[in-house]
């Protein structure tokens, strides 16, 4: 981070103590001094050390707030890529191609969270997984029962209606 006084400084030089937050304006960062952008150190009472954001958003602590949801949009993309359709390896540059290619693979996403959600009520995960316990997102475990469906040559449930019991405690949400 570039100081008003013109010196670099590195963000964990910073003292925080646990249970406390700083957000720093109009913060040049990087040896690019890209900017100017907030800087947020969080250190929650349940972490070993601070978190750091660097954000465009006006306000730090809506930085720090959206930033606590992160973990539902981390699992998107990673079915998106590498857990799931694998779209990092389409190397389509072209913007029109690339949003016709998400459209697509947002709506093929939710077919399999439908399947995923379908195979709880109607008791098909025993057939696909493991009994003990479930360590499968609804998104791959919707890959499974398509997979299981075109390998069994059934008939494959086509629908993107939920039923208002998907959320049951004894479903596997990740």
């Amino acid at each position: 981070m570039h100081g008003d006084d013109g010196e670099w400084i590195r963000l964990d030089t910073l003292l925080l103590n646990p249970d406390s937050c700083l957000t720093l304006d109009s913060v040049l960062f990087t040896a690019q001094e890209y900017g100017p952008v907030q800087v947020v150190l969080q250190w929650g009472s349940q972490n070993a050390a601070p978190l750091y954001l660097v954000t465009n958003m006006e306000l730090g602590e809506e930085a720090a707030k959206w930033y606590q949801l992160r973990m539902h949009t981390e699992t998107f993309f990673s079915d998106q890529k590498s857990r799931g359709f694998h779209l990092h390896k389409s190397h389509t540059g072209d913007p029109i191609r690339l949003a016709r290619l998400l459209i697509a693979a947002c709506l093929a996403y939710l077919w399999m969270i439908y399947l995923g959600v379908q195979a709880h009520l109607r008791h098909l995960v025993p057939l696909l997984h493991r009994s003990d316990r479930c360590d499968l997102s609804l998104f791959q475990l919707g890959l499974d029962v398509l997979h299981h469906f075109l390998e069994e040559d059934l008939v494959i449930l086509v629908d993107f209606t939920l039923p208002p019991s998907f959320l049951r405690p004894h479903l596997c949400v990740r």
